[in-house]
Formats: C-alpha cells, structure tokens, sequence
C-alpha cells in the first residue's frame, strides 16, 4: 500500500509540473510573444524544447527523490508521455488564449487543427546576431516542429537519466542526502597528490582526516591555469543512516575548472560513523 502511494504520489508530482510548464510557456508568449520551447542554435539544434522538456517532467525527479522511489519503466514511459504531449499542450493553450483582434477567439474560427497547419507553415526563423527575419519558411516549418518534438523527449529522458544515476544507498536502497560539502583548491601538483594520496587512508574518524579537509591554498592566491580543485561531498542515507563520500577533480583550463572523470572515486563510511561534524568544522 505505501508503495502504492508513493508511486501516486510521484505521478501526482509529475502531472503538477508539466501543467505548471505549459501554463508558464503560454502565458510568457502570451503577454511577450517569444516562445520560449521555439529558441534553438543553427537553426535545428532546439535549446528551448530541451529545457521546456525537461521542465515538465522534472517533477518525477523531484517527486522520486523525495518519496524515495527508484525510477522503474513506469516513471519512464510516464516521463515520455508528459514530455511529448507538453509541446502540444502549449500548442493548444496558445490556440485558446490567441485573440483575432476584433472581439474573436481562434477557437470559435478555426479547429485546433487548422490553427496548427496554419501555424507551422507561417512560422518565421531569425537567425544571426541581428536576429534577421527570413520570413515564413513554409512546409519546413513542420520539420522544425518535429526537431523540437525530438528535444521534449530529449529533455524527458535527460530526467530519468538524471534519477537513475542519483546515488543510493547499498543497504536500504534510497536517495542519499547531501549533508555537507568541501572545495578545496590546489596551486601546486605536489600539494594535491600528497593530499589525494592521504586523505582517504588515514582513519575518517580520526584528526589526521580533519586536518587534510582544513587544507587549503593561501587565500590570496588565484585559480589559475592548472589550478587543481578537490569538492568533496558528504553523503546520508535518512533511514539506516549510511555514508558516503565522494570526491570529484578539476582542473583549471584557460577560463574553467574542467572535469578529471578518472581520478573521481567515492567512499563508504564504516557503519556507526558520522562525520556530519568533522565536515562543519573544516
């Protein structure tokens, strides 16, 4: 039964946000006249749709994560059903609110599918800096649309990708809980290795751990190129109490810290250990 319950209460979360994102995008183009599902780069790569997409399912990552629910085939096809009718629905919410200017709806003139034939074939691209109007683009404007179909499914699956890499607990099978991170930058190559060779051999409970997390760069020097950065971040489980840490590597390139995905590497904390506190004092 609390599976149950919890599996509605997942979906009741979902079906929330994907209304809340289709009554934001129409009333944004309502009151502005920008589209925002319609913003895309060279033409065909549809940015808009790719977050309009992923807005509306967010809430079954965000309802998952909170009623502990691990993402089954269910939540997924839910989450690509939520995805793809959200373009329609925009469609449609536009086709009800559009005003003809002389005390006419659209929706007491023309069915919703002519309003679509309509609109797809009269839709205007702006493209470069100047946002130059190339006018009505005809038949393509149906490719277009189905491009930006493609990126509200996208958009959804990037969701579940996203639940179904959130790290769990080993024992009891639920969402870890952020309790505390660290970031701690590295000028020197000696200085990091020295530190990432140590921190994790040393006993977590003991001061040796808590004197590796307090390190950190003098505080006027700058991340430069080469620049390493350490963010270390504790983990809980809420029910068995379980924890984890796990510990990412930057390195910064000409204007960025940039991802070291090998020298990434996560560790359990023995079981009656917290080390809630040890975090907060460094």
């Amino acid at each position: 039964m609390k599976n149950l319950a919890n599996n509605v209460g997942v979906s009741t979360i979902g079906i929330a946000t994907f209304f809340l994102t289709v009554v934001v995008v129409v009333l944004i183009e309502h009151f502005t006249t920008f589209n925002i599902f319609t913003l895309s780069f060279f033409i065909v790569f549809p940015a808009g749709a790719l977050i309009c997409g992923a807005a509306a399912a967010s809430g079954y990552y965000f309802g998952a994560l909170w009623l502990h629910r691990r993402p089954t085939i269910l939540i997924f096809v839910q989450i690509l059903l939520v995805a793809a009718i959200a373009q329609f629905a925009i469609y449609y919410g536009e086709y009800r609110l559009l005003d003809l200017g002389d005390g006419r709806m659209a929706s007491d003139v023309v069915s919703f599918k002519d309003y679509l034939d309509v609109y797809l074939s009269s839709t205007h691209l702006r493209v470069g800096r100047g946002a130059l109007d190339t006018g009505a683009v005809g038949n393509f404007g149906r490719v277009l649309a189905f491009t930006q179909f493609l990126g509200f499914i996208v958009g959804g699956i990037f969701v579940f990708v996203m639940l179904r890499v959130y790290p769990v607990c080993e024992q009891c099978a639920r969402y870890l809980r952020i309790l505390a991170k660290k970031t701690q930058l590295f000028s020197k190559q000696e200085d990091f290795t020295r530190f990432y060779d140590t921190v994790f051999e040393v006993p977590v409970d003991g001061p040796d751990f808590v004197t590796l997390m307090k390190w950190q760069q003098e505080k006027d020097e700058k991340a430069v190129r080469g620049t390493i950065q350490s963010e270390t971040t504790l983990r809980g489980c809420p029910h068995c109490k379980t924890q984890r840490i796990s510990q990412e590597i930057k390195v910064r390139g000409e204007k960025e810290f940039r991802d070291v995905p090998q020298l990434t590497r996560h560790l359990r904390i023995p079981d009656g250990i917290d080390l809630t506190s040890a975090f907060k004092t460094v």
